[in-house]
């Protein structure tokens, strides 16, 4: 052998080990190492039918959810029931993949310290079990995860992360009314001091002294009152929490029954909202309450 030919040979190993070098840094040392211990089955039996409780932990904030018979609350609240869905839909397709660190110093770096992961406890009838949730892992749709007190880390293929990263409002219901708009006939709304009431006659809408309305106007009243979703929810700290109210839509049967009344604080921006029988003090763009409460003059046809 030349010793051209040695010198190249040397110089590729040398390539060689520092890619496998780099690799077992990236990886925290331990190569591909399928999960072993409590970890290889830690979400095994948990599913729609089995969890009762999530609790979901990052610094100072907590997110609680808790089964209340068919229905799901968040921290007390009404929880959104497609958010509570997802979570169960993604739960029995987690998968834990192979070891990526076992040394404490990458922690910090995967995002999977007790001062930086999400601790999210599991609660079903046999018991609890908690894992640390932590930064998106190195293959796309993956997490690290790993339990408390332990040092090795692990892929997880699923889409916890997404999930248990998200705040209270976004688990928390947001759909303020949602009727079904062929049984109203008559709606009443009322905006900064003008009232005025629209009626139904098959499928004629008209003013209640018989005037033609803007259809458009009146489809986009009856669009949000099927189903109007606010933009979050208010604190007494907000400002917009101790304006005026501003305007109140009332929708109505055939027999004169209420089916929905949703009153809209003033403002031209977000507004605070409330619907009947309902404590809570929603926020909805200005977009969604000047469509749920026109102006006269918006309704009105033009001459």
């Amino acid at each position: 052998m030349s010793e051209r030919t040695l010198k190249r040979l040397v110089g590729a190993l040398v390539v060689l080990v520092g890619v496998w070098l780099v690799s077992m840094l990236f990886s925290g040392g331990s190569g591909s190492i399928s999960a072993s211990g409590e970890m290889v089955d830690f979400f095994d039996g948990i599913d729609a039918t089995t969890l009762e409780a999530v609790r979901m932990v990052r610094g100072d904030s907590a997110v609680v959810l808790e089964r209340t018979g068919e229905a799901w609350t968040a921290n007390g609240y009404v929880a959104d029931s497609a958010s509570v869905q997802r979570l169960l839909d993604a739960l029995p397709r987690l998968v834990v993949g192979d070891l990526a660190a076992t040394n404490p110093q990458n922690h910090a770096r995967m995002g999977v310290s007790t001062d930086s992961a999400v601790a999210v406890e599991l609660v079903t009838g046999a018991g609890s079990r908690t894992v640390l949730v932590g930064d998106a892992g190195r293959r796309f749709g993956t997490a690290y995860v790993r339990l408390p007190g332990a040092d090795e880390v692990y892929l997880l293929d699923g889409d916890l992360r997404a999930e248990v990263r998200r705040p209270l409002d976004q688990w928390r219901n947001r759909t303020m009314v949602a009727i079904d708009t062929a049984l109203v006939v008559r709606v009443e709304i009322e905006k900064e001091g003008d009232a005025y009431a629209l009626v139904r006659s098959d499928s004629t809408w008209t003013f209640e002294n018989g005037d033609s309305v803007q259809t458009n106007a009146v489809r986009g009243i009856l669009s949000e009152l099927s189903r109007l979703v606010a933009s979050g929810f208010t604190e007494p700290s907000d400002s917009i929490s101790g304006l005026e109210r501003s305007s109140t839509t009332r929708a109505f049967g055939a027999g004169g029954q209420q089916l929905a009344e949703i009153t809209i604080g003033a403002g031209s921006g977000d507004r605070w909202a409330r619907s009947s029988g309902d404590d809570t003090v929603y926020r909805v763009s200005s977009f969604r309450a000047d469509r749920v409460a026109p102006s006269r003059e918006d309704v009105e046809t033009e001459s």
